[in-house]
């Protein structure tokens, strides 16, 4: 009898397969054993590139100064991202700095996942120093603007932000802060830009301490978004987007959390695709089921609060000013109100949560209305 054949994977496929279990700080050890295990390994570690990891965190809190730890500076950065850029797949930023770096090496363009967390307190060692000079000695106090002074203000980095942007304030900042959250700013949205393949999107609330999206910009912001053909899951939980032009530039989402939305007109396109809806402000009653009826496959709605007044584009006209709850003549929203909007849509929603202060009691009247609803609670 012929011994039984056994065949193993090839070395680099045995090390993908291990490498593929390893921490970060593990694949680190092994890129440096051989230039086999580099070659096959250096994918996976840059696959994912977490700024908040302890290593990554010192690298950038020390990086503008002499005391870096071997040599580790700004150069040396530049030169790292510009190396192995091209292998990050989801990156997740809690220092402003990446953007910059990542941006600069000009081959980050197939990300899959971008996530922006909380940036404040991100100030390298130096940064901080100057901040607490400029807090001594009160400067900055004015809120002055020093990017107009040194002419920052006017380095536009794409002709698409002409316009767009506005810096923050130094306050208490040292110009290099505001100087380099200016830059970030750009090389988030750059970033945004040049990675058609993104299917995951957070921004978190505190991008915008870096910047200022000017509130006449909103079509630069829906057309930025719109080059987004694969993404599933977009989270803004602070700018205020219009939830009809959004979906009509995202399509195939299928999750969103967001502010407040704008309502400048009813949906009346039907969306099938998205499942999960976050709002994190106020929202009509009257929009709700408007939301419900244009997307009727929503499984899992969350409402921060729920305005007992009718939607402003109740029964096709808008209000000039909000009706008052108080008002005894104030057109009531109910339940007949709900099923003329729905029509004969039946709504897939499950799970429904709302803050406490939401109006729960008000929202009971409606449930029966959703035959799927199986959790109903509110968040204390």
């Amino acid at each position: 009898m012929s011994p039984v054949k056994t065949h193993f994977p090839s070395p680099p496929e045995t090390l993908l397969l291990i490498g593929s279990y390893l921490l970060p700080v593990d694949l680190l050890q092994c890129v440096q054993v051989c230039r086999q295990w580099n070659s096959a390994l250096i994918p996976l570690l840059w696959h994912t590139i977490d700024s908040d990891l302890p290593t990554w965190r010192k690298v950038l809190q020390e990086y503008d100064s002499e005391h870096a730890q071997g040599q580790k500076d700004e150069l040396w950065l530049q030169t790292l991202f510009n190396k192995h850029a091209h292998h990050i797949r989801c990156l997740k930023v809690h220092h402003r700095d990446i953007f910059r770096f990542v941006g600069q090496s000009g081959s980050c363009t197939r990300l899959q996942s971008l996530e922006v967390f909380h940036l404040d307190g991100n100030e390298t060692h130096k940064e901080h120093a100057d901040q607490g000079y400029n807090i001594k000695h009160g400067v900055g106090l004015d809120y002055v603007d020093e990017c107009v002074k040194e002419a920052y203000r006017d380095i536009i980095l794409s002709p698409l932000f002409e316009g767009v942007f506005r810096p923050e304030e130094t306050r208490c900042r040292s110009i290099t802060s505001q100087k380099r959250d200016w830059f970030a700013l750009q090389h988030f949205w750059l970033l945004v830009l040049t990675n058609p393949e993104l299917t995951f999107l957070h921004m978190s609330r505190n991008l915008w301490s870096i910047g200022r999206l000017i509130d006449e910009s909103g079509p630069f912001y829906y057309k930025a978004l719109s080059g987004l053909t694969k993404l599933a899951t977009f989270s803004d939980p602070y700018y205020r987007l219009s939830l009809p032009a959004l979906l009509e530039g995202l399509p195939m989402v299928k999750h969103l959390r967001l502010e407040t939305p704008k309502w400048n007109r009813l949906m009346e396109v039907t969306y099938l695709y998205l499942e999960t809806l976050e709002i994190e402000g106020a929202v009509y009653i009257g929009d709700v089921f408007n939301i419900l009826k244009h997307c009727p496959n929503v499984v899992y709605l969350r409402l921060a609060n729920v305005s007992l007044q009718p939607n402003i584009y109740y029964e096709d006209k808008a209000y000039d000013e909000p009706v008052d709850e108080d008002d005894e003549d104030a057109p009531l929203f109910e339940v007949e109100d709900a099923k003329v909007i729905l029509g004969d849509v039946v709504c897939r929603l499950e799970s429904l949560r709302m803050n406490w202060w939401a109006n729960f009691e008000y929202m009971e009247q409606f449930l029966h209305l959703f035959p799927h609803l199986t959790k109903c609670y509110y968040e204390k």
